[in-house]
């Protein structure tokens, strides 16, 4: 089983050693003759040109913000279309780019991919400075979701979206994803059964008996165990064993990726809630319940609650709101990954 944070990533390209030609430049993926001055593009990997409007939008937007924009857009469907190493390689070969202590947004739009490439980019920007924000203008999900924590905020639309943590795990003999989270909750729900079935029996001999709960104890007990025995018994312990290391694994990304903008009772919380809160993989986060609290402005829910998740969410102004919106259709049919570039006059 191979684990990745959503995705596309296909079985056999899965964790592929990237290499120099992987990483295609902007100026060699797209018709140069295209992008006319005044436009711009992404430093990286760019499989189309932008149009006109959508290049004004960026530009508005990066002065807007007041960062220097970096894009992460992807939706899947090629190398390129979700993370994985040869997005972190693109990454990594031009973080020079990135100046000391310079005031720097990624703006992601992504389903996701492998967490470890998703940690090693959000480090990247991280040590080369401390004024490193993410942008969620619609979607980022699962690893996309690990990756915009380790903004110092996270500037997330009115209609934006991340995702748990929940790990999928490739199965050879099934040929699909399945959720590590499945096999982890299973457990925990036979538990919760189990103890549910024990209260049950317990209540029920001692009412209609008469006698002290030592006594039916013994009994109430063998009948919960007789419930619960084999749904336990089918159980692979080696994989659970193995899920519930893969869901380790996110969260201590998560809280290493959070440690430099948050206190360790948030971290530790935040962190916890994305990858054993949520009911499925897929589950909607917005922007009022990722944030310190929700559109009603009732103060942040009890530990306990996944709900108000208490990242630092930064609410756009109505500006930045506009442009999000200018964006919004082809932010889902392109593929564009680096610094944003204004292409000069000639």
């Amino acid at each position: 089983m191979r684990p990745k944070l959503g995705g596309n990533v296909m079985p056999n390209d899965y964790n592929e050693t990237a290499s120099d030609q992987d990483v295609t430049p902007a100026s060699s993926s797209q018709d140069e003759a295209s992008v006319k001055a005044g436009m711009c593009k992404a430093s990286i990997y760019q499989d189309k040109p932008f149009t006109a409007d959508f290049s004004e939008a960026v530009l508005q937007l990066q002065e807007a913000l007041g960062l220097k924009l970096w894009v992460l857009i992807q939706n899947g469907g090629n190398h390129f279309g979700d993370l994985n190493s040869r997005i972190c390689q693109g990454f990594n070969a031009q973080k020079n780019a990135i100046k000391k202590d310079e005031k720097v947004g990624l703006l992601v739009h992504s389903p996701g991919g492998s967490a470890g490439d998703a940690y090693k980019i959000a480090r990247l920007f991280q040590r080369r400075t401390n004024e490193f924000y993410t942008i969620v203008p619609l979607y980022a999900k699962s690893a996309a979701t690990l990756l915009s924590l380790g903004g110092k905020e996270i500037i997330m639309g009115s209609e934006a979206e991340l995702g748990p943590l929940d790990v999928q795990m490739y199965d050879d003999d099934k040929e699909d994803y399945d959720s590590a989270l499945n096999a982890v909750q299973s457990l925990e729900r036979l538990n919760a059964y189990a103890l549910s079935a024990f209260d049950q029996a317990m209540f029920l001999f001692l009412s209609r008996t008469g006698k002290k709960a030592e006594i039916v104890m013994p009994m109430a007990m063998q009948y919960a165990t007789s419930m619960v025995k084999p749904l336990v018994e089918k159980i692979d312990t080696i994989e659970l064993t193995k899920k519930s290391r893969e869901l380790k694994v996110a969260e201590d990304y998560a809280i290493r990726l959070m440690r430099q903008n948050y206190n360790a009772r948030d971290y530790e919380r935040i962190a916890d809630a994305l990858v054993s809160k949520y009911s499925t993989h897929s589950f909607v986060i917005d922007r009022a319940e990722a944030g310190k609290g929700n559109s009603m402005g009732r103060p942040q829910s009890s530990a306990s609650n996944a709900l108000n998740l208490g990242l630092n969410v930064m609410l756009p102004n109505d500006i930045v709101e506009d442009l999000f919106a200018r964006i919004a259709t082809e932010l889902w049919s392109v593929t564009a990954i680096g610094q944003i570039i204004e292409v000069d006059d000639e």
